[in-house]
């Protein structure tokens, strides 16, 4: 316990949820209390996603159990042409009835259960859960309330491009204990780098730059599976406002007007430049 103290004591512990993490004085490692209502609301939003994801899934198992129990209760009935077919088809009947009468009662019963019996293929393939990528960590605290939070969660990476950031995420990884450890993972990569060689990989891509997240959205989108979930924030709300118009045409491709609507509209613009 002394040895933990002494690595402790030149570490502040912060908590926020359910996940702990432990910040130098210094704050060398980025780091915004104020976005604690943002990442409320991605937990929020992310376990509304598992749980309709989830219900999708069920709804099409469904309906594909449905459509094989049909086609195995169907019976093919054969197309019959003509008299000489008719005929053919009653002789066949009756010899066919002919050997079943100088069969044994108890293989004749045993050939009616079998008839009656009904082929159902079920098909019963399990959802695997969502893989979530964290594209700037930093402290990891974001993907550590995702793990510990959020449940029916799979695999969390956390990337981020400093060192630091990097050692911090890892450390504050064992702090949290075994429910971190086997679900959140760190690598220090270039996230557009990444996302470009991981294509439709992840379930869930979560972006949350420092100011814009013009740079990254072109890989970010590349990264997100079919029918997956891209969750963004934009920090710098003053541009897309239409403070400096130019600077919001360079990063997204449209130019705001001021107004009592600059906040729907810069939501607008954001969700513009991602289509």
């Amino acid at each position: 316990m002394g040895e933990v103290e002494d690595i402790l004591k030149d570490y502040e512990v912060k908590k926020e949820g359910e996940a702990e993490i432990l910040m130098l004085a210094s704050n060398a490692v980025f780091f915004n209390p104020v976005q604690v209502h943002n990442r409320d609301m991605s937990i929020a939003v992310l376990r509304t996603f598992v749980a309709k994801r989830k219900e999708e899934y069920e709804e099409l198992m469904n309906k594909r159990n449905n459509k094989s129990n049909k086609k195995g209760n169907q019976v093919e009935t054969p197309v019959v042409n003509g008299d000489t077919a008719l005929t053919s088809q009653h002789d066949e009947i009756g010899v066919v009835h002919e050997k079943e009468t100088n069969q044994p009662t108890n293989e004749i019963e045993d050939l009616s259960k079998e008839e009656t019996k009904t082929p159902s293929r079920k098909v019963t393939r399990e959802l695997k859960p969502p893989i979530v990528l964290e594209a700037l960590a930093a402290s990891g605290l974001r993907s550590l309330r995702y793990a510990r939070e959020v449940d029916g969660l799979g695999k969390v990476v956390a990337l981020d491009n400093d060192k630091a950031s990097i050692e911090a995420c890892k450390r504050n990884i064992k702090f949290n204990g075994a429910s971190a450890i086997s679900k959140v993972e760190a690598h220090l990569a270039d996230a557009r780098v990444y996302m470009l060689t991981h294509p439709k990989e992840f379930d869930v891509v979560d972006l949350d730059p420092y100011g814009s997240p013009s740079v990254f959205l072109d890989s970010a989108v590349q990264a997100v599976a079919d029918g997956g979930l891209l969750m963004c924030t934009a920090t710098d709300l003053a541009v897309l406002c239409g403070t400096n118009g130019e600077v919001c045409y360079s990063k997204y491709g449209s130019y705001p007007v001021k107004g009592k609507y600059c906040h729907e509209m810069a939501l607008r613009i954001l969700l513009a430049c991602i289509e």
